[in-house]
Formats: C-alpha cells, sequence, structure tokens
C-alpha cells in the first residue's frame, strides 16, 4: 500500500517561513526524507504514533548522523541547519510506522520523498 503524506500548509508572517502539519506513514524498511538543499534551517517536532520504533536522521551533504530512536508514542523535537535533511527511518521488516509531524521554520521549499533505507 503506498500512502503519501497528506499535507496542511499554513504561510505564517513571512513568505519564506512556514509551518506544516502531517501524518505519514512509512512503510516497512523504507526512510521519510524532508528537505535537503533548502536556504534555512528548520525544526521538526512530533510523536511516533505508530506501533514500531522509528529513527530520526540528519543528513548533511551526504553524511547521515543518527539522532535518536523513537519508542512507540515517543514525542520529539529536532533542529535542522540550512540545507539538511531530516531522516525518519522504519526498521521493521513487516509492519509500517506512523509519524505526526509539525515543521516550522522555513518549510516552504522543502522537499519530501521516500526511499529505502539504507545503512
Amino acid at each position: 500500500m503506498r500512502f503519501l503524506p497528506a499535507l496542511l500548509l499554513t504561510l505564517g508572517g513571512c513568505a519564506t517561513f512556514a509551518s506544516l502539519t502531517s501524518q505519514t506513514i512509512i512503510e516497512p524498511q523504507k526512510s521519510f526524507l524532508l528537505g535537503g538543499g533548502q536556504r534555512g534551517a528548520f525544526s521538526v517536532s512530533g510523536k511516533n504514533s505508530g506501533s514500531v520504533p522509528v529513527t530520526l536522521f540528519v543528513d548533511l551533504r551526504g553524511k547521515r548522523d543518527s539522532i535518536t530512536t523513537l519508542a512507540p508514542g515517543a514525542p520529539f523535537d529536532a533542529s535542522f541547519p540550512a540545507e539538511a535533511m531530516a531522516v525518519i527511518r522504519n526498521t521493521s521488516t513487516s509492519r509500517s510506522a506512523m509519524v505526526n509531524l509539525k515543521v516550522r521554520g522555513d518549510a516552504s521549499s522543502l522537499g519530501m520523498r521516500y526511499e529505502a533505507a539504507r545503512d
């Protein structure tokens, strides 16, 4: 089953700053990628609302570092510098993950996509 994140875009006081919310389903052994190459910094807060752990990474110019692993129900809040990408990986081999996200900052130009999980 393929699911694209449902997004609600709300523009803030400045055209380059926005916030968005998303409930995102990530298939087993896949990652959800947010950002990468944007001019400004952004932050992501939310909750692992699914039943499997997910791992949060920061990817800056191809170097990917783990931030934390989130148990089901765990909240998170992370900041990412300009050009960085947030990566949320579902490490389960059989069950989909679900995360609720709220993105703030330079969210108007953030790209989003899925990829097969990598080391």
